[in-house]
């Protein structure tokens, strides 16, 4: 008899698990931002003018970005900051080699506005992918060394954007 009030207070205990898990997840889908890897829609936050230089906030470790205006997708980003301009690689450690099967980088690229959340507070953004392989290799080194990632295929395969103030008016994609 014992046995079977162990297994059923176990079972018990499972299913408290289980749906203790599911509330979290409900919870986190009505607050609209990202849970882990799991994307979410729009940001809530305090919009805030955008910084001159993003070093105050440069040890933060994650940050949230909302792509798609239309219909937001909010994911859980890193950042670098290289001479105050701040940085987001498509990815550094995992998922695919081919930064343009990222469904936030397909958004990104059909639409450059983005939202970044630090600390509860929001920052319209423009993402600009940066071309130029000497700045994408420096801002990548910063990201690399800030999140002690090894460098390999996979980082060295990441695209790098630059997050700057929506009001200027740069190409989508920037050379130099």
């Amino acid at each position: 008899m014992s046995n079977f009030l162990v297994s059923r207070k176990s079972a018990s205990r499972r299913v408290a698990a289980r749906s203790s898990l599911i509330g979290l997840v409900c919870v986190a889908a009505l607050a609209c931002g990202p849970l882990g890897p799991i994307p979410g829609g729009r940001l809530r936050g305090d919009v805030q003018p955008v910084p001159a230089s993003w070093e105050a906030i440069s040890e933060i470790e994650t940050f949230q970005l909302e792509t798609r205006p239309a219909d937001p997708h909010s994911i859980n980003i890193w950042t670098g900051v290289l001479d105050g301009k701040l940085y987001v690689a498509t990815s550094l450690i995992l998922g695919t080699d081919v930064p343009a099967e990222r469904d936030w980088v397909k958004h990104v690229e059909a639409d450059p506005r983005v939202r970044l959340r630090a600390d509860g507070n929001l920052y319209e953004l423009r993402a600009t992918r940066i071309l130029d392989a000497a700045e994408a290799q420096r801002a990548r080194a910063v990201l690399v060394e800030k999140y002690a990632v090894d460098p390999d295929a996979h980082s060295d395969a990441a695209w790098i954007y630059e997050l700057e103030p929506r009001r200027l008016q740069t190409p989508h994609h920037r050379s130099r």
